[in-house]
């Protein structure tokens, strides 16, 4: 929810933290920003599903970083960025603590996406490789977490 400032205070605390701990800095808020990684999200969405049958694990880090784009978006609006330290999870525990109770699943796709996506860049000898099927899933998952950031991105203020 946002205050009269506009700054989302729906899991403030959580933001606060990892700022606290370095998994998360400070930056100049950018809506320009924003929408380059919206517009990069869009294309990868694209071109993911143009290779999915041909290249499903290729199309699934392409959708993967599409989400995560996305999210990252959010975050440039608000000013903030995640630091080496935070990673792709703080994106995930940042993301879950603003969209609270209603915004989970979003974010329990984007984690399933982000464990597999892992999953396939580092393999091991038991690890299976992504299939269309699984590509096709994750394509679909992928497109609702960039749209849902997409209705969220007006909603958040500069922290």
């Amino acid at each position: 929810m946002p205050d009269s400032r506009g700054r989302w205070t729906t899991g403030e605390r959580v933001v606060a933290t990892a700022i606290e701990q370095r998994r998360l800095q400070t930056v100049h808020p950018s809506t320009e920003h924003a929408a380059l990684l919206v517009e990069q999200a869009e294309q990868h969405l694209r071109t993911a599903a143009l290779v999915v049958d041909v290249d499903p694990a290729g199309a699934f880090t392409m959708l993967y970083d599409a989400a995560r784009k996305s999210m990252v978006a959010v975050l440039a609006t608000q000013g903030l960025r995640p630091t080496a330290r935070g990673g792709h999870r703080v994106v995930q525990d940042v993301l879950e603590a603003q969209l609270g109770p209603d915004g989970r699943t979003v974010v329990r796709r984007f984690r399933e996406l982000r464990l597999r996506r892992h999953d396939s860049e580092y393999p091991d000898l038991d690890s299976q490789p992504v299939t269309s099927n699984q590509a096709r899933e994750g394509l679909e998952d992928a497109r609702s977490v960039v749209a849902a950031m997409e209705r969220f991105i007006p909603l958040v203020g500069p922290w």
